[in-house]
């Protein structure tokens, strides 16, 4: 037949070849990653389709340019046959923008996950772009890996194809047929995985790499009495759940509240896991997590501080009333009224909490039930959202007034602690304390707090993507210190949206995989400014599907409500109103009023 000659850049020539990888397809391991767009997608989500096809792309690479619209007409071909088609790229060269970039001007409608760490590719062995894997989602098999037909070669392209290896595969497999061809060798053009090669020649070090990174951002819960389910106390103890541990980073359920770190503001205090310490963990994993002979472990030498209050102690500990827990189960949301006994107002600065159980506590979210509110007193029945003054997630930091303001706590009010908890396999009881830190003198300003939510909704059974949104209008000048999203089971992810009244929009936080067994308050490194006019927006998604491995019933259509086997969605917010002062909340004149003498 015939070649057809097209003019490709002499780098191109350079970088492309074939591909003689092993014949033997693998079993990969289910792995989580964004796409060009900040969308987080988890292939084991995926199960309730009958293949996954995944194109490995790369900017610059001209068979992946001439090989896309035929992918995209095999997607389209496809559409109605419960086929998820993707492209993956994993080029240390390229990033999201400019991957983003590539897929404007070449119109890839494809999600393209965006392998930074390139640990996707190399567990499935991609050496080259434009390979095609198709895999069952279900077992994790890859079923065929090589190009899409025989059209495209270096340099060179047929008319037509002549051997369709792509659509073949699919064919056989969603009919249940042994796929004649698994394995075909593939032009694509070479991808570089650097530091895999230099930790090839210089493997890591469990003390000089490993041991390090763990203590600075893992061993803070895990470790004895804390809230991870194993202590790293020392090498043996990694090493022997290091496997665990290489899951839980490729699915990205640890470190855990990631947000998307492309976008939005700057976020305080953060546990996030670059793509290089990523592949140092992940490499040495690998290599069979060893120690280097006769070393001392850094891990064994660890002696964490102890103290039981980390902002030292509070003015005033308030017990709460022990919580029996049993030893399975699903616990409903337990509201808990706590008297503070209060004989003048006061004002804080911060509150913490000291769970009497971490391993069974999930979360706390701390209402003020004030003497001229008496509606608040019952959030069972009201579910008012203005009023929380904290509350305690496993992770979270305690809650801290910034910039000399305090929240006014009445005398007279009360607090109305919502408490989850979740089963641990055996009875416990748990007691937690509340501590509150008070100001001696008045703080020169005054937080407040808000909400963009939405409560009336119906989300339909087994519905993947039901869409949410709710705002709240910053009706004067204020500043913008943290939001926290709340969902329950069903939350997928959330964002934060600022609407300013000159008609620009600011994405300030982006949740992509909301987590319900952490509830995170994402607190700003700077305070975000928001004139009079501003809408904050949340918006975010509900998954009711078989595929969230949380949902209690996706076969129920689900509305709002305070209970688990509801709903909630809530982006919370920490707001300080520009002119709030205790002086002008208050009406008092002299400092012996706004404290309440």
């Amino acid at each position: 037949m015939k070649l057809l000659r097209i003019a490709f850049l002499i780098v191109a020539c350079l970088c492309c070849g074939i591909s003689y990888a092993s014949k033997t397809l693998p079993r990969i391991g289910d792995f989580s990653l964004l796409d060009q767009h900040g969308m987080f997608h988890q292939l084991s989500w995926y199960n309730d389709h009958k293949a996954v096809v995944i194109f490995i792309q790369g900017n610059g690479c001209p068979i992946v340019r001439n090989g896309a619209p035929t992918l995209k007409a095999l997607r389209d071909e496809y559409a109605d046959q419960n086929v998820a088609f993707f492209m993956l790229n994993p080029q240390a060269q390229d990033d999201r923008e400019s991957i983003a970039a590539e897929a404007q001007e070449f119109s890839y409608d494809f999600p393209i996950l965006v392998d930074e760490a390139q640990l996707v590719a190399e567990s499935l062995g991609v050496d080259r772009t434009a390979e095609v894997f198709v895999i069952d989602p279900k077992t994790l098999e890859v079923l065929y890996r090589g190009p899409i037909d025989d059209r495209l070669g270096y340099e060179s392209q047929k008319p037509n194809a002549s051997k369709h290896y792509l659509r073949d595969a699919l064919d056989a497999a969603l009919s249940g047929e042994a796929i004649a061809n698994t394995r075909v060798d593939s032009p694509g053009c070479l991808i570089n995985f650097p530091a895999r090669e230099r930790h090839q020649a210089q493997p890591v070090s469990y003390t000089a790499d490993v041991a390090p990174l763990l203590i600075n951002k893992c061993v803070g819960c895990h470790h004895q009495g804390g809230i991870g389910p194993w202590s790293m106390s020392d090498h043996t103890m990694v090493q022997g759940w290091s496997k665990m541990m290489k899951e839980v980073l490729m699915t990205r359920r640890m470190p855990p509240g990631q947000i998307d770190p492309h976008v939005g503001k700057p976020i305080e205090d953060m546990v996030e896991m670059t793509p290089g310490e990523l592949q140092t963990l992940v490499h040495w994993i690998d290599a069979g997590a060893p120690m280097e002979a006769g070393a001392e472990d850094p891990l064994a030498a660890v002696d964490l501080d102890d103290t039981k209050w980390s902002l030292g102690e509070p003015d005033i500990v308030l017990k709460v009333p022990a919580q029996a827990i049993p030893a399975t189960g699903i616990i409903d949301y337990r509201f808990i009224p706590v008297e503070l006994n209060l004989d003048k107002d006061i004002w804080i600065r911060a509150i913490e909490f000291i769970p009497g159980d971490p391993q069974v506590l999930h979360h706390i979210i701390t209402y003020l039930s004030s003497p001229a509110d008496k509606h608040s007193r019952n959030k069972n029945d009201s579910d008012s959202r203005d009023e929380s003054i904290g509350g305690f997630a496993p992770g979270r930091q305690p809650d801290q007034y910034r910039d000399n303001s305090g929240r006014l706590i009445r005398k007279g009010s009360n607090l109305l602690l919502q408490m989850h908890y979740t089963t641990s396999g055996k009875p416990t009881v748990d007691e937690t304390e509340v501590g509150l830190y008070i100001y001696d003198e008045p703080p020169s300003y005054v937080m407040d707090g808000g909400v963009a939510g939405q409560r009336r909704f119906m989300i339909p059974p087994h519905a993947k993507e039901h869409l949410l949104e709710g705002e709240m209008l910053i009706e004067r000048d204020a500043y913008l210190y943290g939001m926290t999203p709340h969902m329950h089971y069903r939350g997928r992810y959330m964002s934060y949206w600022a609407e300013y009244p000159d008609g620009r929009s600011e994405l300030l936080l982006s949740v992509p995989k909301y987590e319900f067994n952490w509830q995170f308050s994402y607190q700003l490194e700077n305070p975000q400014f928001l004139p009079a006019g501003t809408r904050l927006i949340a918006r975010g998604a509900m998954d009711n599907s078989a595929q969230n491995r949380f949902n209690p019933d996706p076969d129920r259509p689900v509305m709002f409500g305070l209970q688990t086997k509801h709903e909630m969605f809530f982006g919370f917010l920490t707001l300080r109103y520009v002119g709030d002062t205790p002086e002008s909340i208050t009406g008092a004149e002299t400092a012996e009023e706004v404290a309440g003498l």
